[in-house]
């Protein structure tokens, strides 16, 4: 298969589309779990508690996090079959030294936001809520799924 076929041009515009959309993946992570941890830990009238939106925040980030690595997963393919099926191409040579050569501080970026997110909800609820064994449930599950996706 000749490298210059339409096909790779579509993978090309494909990866390009991937990566636009990792990055607006990453950009509403911030805005969502921003402003519901804004709305999570403002201090109202005693008669209206908004903490337990803090509960929902780090599974929103989670899911953020599964979209952000299902683009960097496509984008990770793409590049890997044009290595593969590309083989005397720049293209090729291209990919196969950006693959060993991949930002370190990427890998960390996305789940250190997760954690983060998780702590800043227990020290917003903690005086409140570190005896209910829900919160406790909570804790667990969310840290555990943290954990567990990467």
């Amino acid at each position: 298969m000749g490298c210059e076929s339409e096909f790779i041009k579509r993978m090309h515009e494909e990866k390009l589309e991937s990566q636009k959309r990792r990055a607006e993946f990453n950009i509403k992570k911030f805005l969502f779990v921003g402003s519901l941890f804004s709305v999570g830990a403002a201090k109202l009238p005693e008669d209206i508690d908004l903490t337990l939106v803090l509960y929902i925040v780090p599974a929103i980030s989670i899911c953020f996090d599964l979209f952000i690595l299902g683009e960097d997963y496509g984008i990770k393919r793409i590049g890997g079959f044009i290595r593969s099926h590309c083989a005397d191409t720049v293209d090729a040579t291209w990919e196969g030294w950006v693959g060993s050569k991949r930002d370190p501080f990427a890998t960390f970026a996305v789940p250190l936001l997760t954690w983060l997110v998780l702590v800043a909800s227990v020290a917003v609820m903690w005086p409140s809520q570190k005896g209910f064994i829900l919160f406790w449930i909570w804790l667990v599950l969310n840290a555990s799924s943290t954990v567990f996706l990467f």
